[in-house]
């Protein structure tokens, strides 16, 4: 007891001393490594990766996109003129046309439908297999121009070319999803869709209807009839995703395209939203190693055509706070960073041993009246720790402050880890410097 009386006066004798460079240190220390960890996250790829929502398929890592908006009316403000919505399809096509990092869009919505359609379409058949199964009963709603009317919602699905053609989707009547049918001659031209095989003998190629999505209404004509048991995952990014059957479902295609130029915002913007909804759906399938690089190809694309870019979820802590700055920006980060780190690793060493320097007669005294050398030094890496904890504990609140909170565990690991390895080199110093300890030589020496 007495020795832990002991060794607590001296750590408070000790602390109180230097008061004013220890709080100086917590505060350096503190800046230090929440850098530190910002910086070794953005280019030694630390921390988790979502494991639940991302996953490596050979070299690539499929990461889901969303857009980086700073609210919610930001996308919808961007498509109020004709060159807004051209802007949305330019980008989408730049995005997509990618060859190093290929995306692939996958969604399963709800189909609108009319209920007078649906009845016509399947004449005295039951239809209750290929609603959506959590809204059976029709009701009433607006259906773009003619106002009001009694809808029911279809089961549906959408897909882009490339995902139509990574799923290995192909159709037993009709023709699948192409270059030239997704592409449009005029704006009033119905889109592709292709029916599940259930659809067989209900419809045929060529049919012709109407649907919402969205709150937009599409003329939409039947271009083929999915082979039986055509099934896409409903979220390609995750490890552990369910299939969708497709047989009683319709596929919409994202990507539409015309050739006809846009003379007006209404003909243009339902089409715009497609590829705002495709980007939205997403899932970048990034090379190993280059997830950084391309957050900023998404963000410098953005800036080209004056949009919110798309930003790639499943980032490092580190890529994904410094996903708005540019390379010259970030490399003036890493400057400071590791200026910053050393001189405080080189204060702590200073303080350190300008203590020991100081205090040595008082050791020896401490030495020839029976303390032990173990004594001496827990008070002074207790000094070292509470130094170091404030760093951590900023960490942890800067962190969760910028809304990185759900990665607060590999937030925490890091700073731990890296405040751990600074108090080790702290005991390896003090430790070195208290070595063979000559007690007459100490107790000769001048305060």
């Amino acid at each position: 007891m007495r020795k832990i009386r002991f060794m607590t006066e001296e750590f408070f004798r000790s602390f109180h001393k230097s008061l004013l460079k220890n709080l100086l240190l917590m505060v350096m220390f503190s800046i230090s490594l929440v850098m530190t960890v910002i910086m070794g996250s953005y280019y030694f790829d630390l921390g988790d990766r979502y494991p639940d929502i991302t996953q490596q398929v050979g070299d690539r890592i499929r990461c889901p996109l969303e857009f980086m908006a700073e609210n919610d009316s930001e996308i919808e403000d961007s498509l109020m003129t004709v060159t807004g919505c051209q802007n949305m399809m330019d980008y989408y096509e730049t995005i997509r046309s990618s060859k190093d990092c290929p995306i692939i869009s996958v969604e399963i919505p709800g189909i609108i439908m009319k209920e007078e359609d649906v009845k016509h379409i399947f004449d005295n058949r039951s239809y209750l297999n290929f609603l959506l199964e959590t809204r059976r009963e029709a009701f009433m709603a607006e259906f773009g121009e003619e106002g009001i009317c009694s809808l029911l919602e279809m089961k549906g699905a959408r897909v882009d070319l490339r995902a139509y053609r990574h799923f290995g989707l192909t159709t037993q009547e009709g023709e699948g999803f192409t270059e030239q049918n997704l592409r449009l001659a005029h704006w009033s031209d119905p889109i592709p869709v292709l029916l599940g095989s259930d659809y067989k003998g209900i419809m045929r190629p060529g049919d012709e209807f109407s649907l919402r999505c969205w709150g937009y209404v599409y003329p939409c004509r039947v271009a083929g009839i999915l082979e039986k048991g055509a099934m896409i995952p409903e979220y390609p990014a995750s490890p552990n995703t369910d299939f969708c059957q497709l047989d009683s479902r319709m596929l919409l295609p994202f990507g539409i395209q015309v050739s006809e130029p846009a003379e007006k915002v209404d003909e243009i913007k339902k089409y715009a939203y497609l590829s705002c909804l495709s980007l939205e759906a997403g899932i970048a399938q990034i090379p190993e190693g280059k997830v950084k690089e391309q957050v900023a190809v998404f963000r410098d694309v953005g800036k080209e055509f004056e949009l919110p870019p798309v930003q790639v979820i499943g980032t490092t802590m580190g890529v994904d706070l410094l996903r708005n700055e540019s390379v010259v920006s970030i490399r003036i980060l890493l400057i400071l960073s590791v200026t910053l780190s050393s001189f405080t690793l080189y204060g702590i060493f200073i303080t350190f041993y300008d203590k020991i320097q100081s205090n040595s007669r008082v050791y020896g005294i401490y030495l020839m009246n029976g303390c032990s050398l173990s004594m001496i030094l827990v008070p002074l890496l207790l000094e070292i720790a509470v130094i170091l904890l404030p760093g951590v504990l900023a960490s942890r609140f800067v962190f969760v402050r910028e809304g990185v909170d759900y990665m607060s565990g590999a937030i925490m690991r890091m700073a731990c880890m890296i405040a751990g390895l600074v108090f080790v080199a702290g005991i390896g110093v003090v430790s070195f410097l208290m070595r063979g300890v000559d007690t007459e030589h100490l107790i000769r020496q001048k305060d």
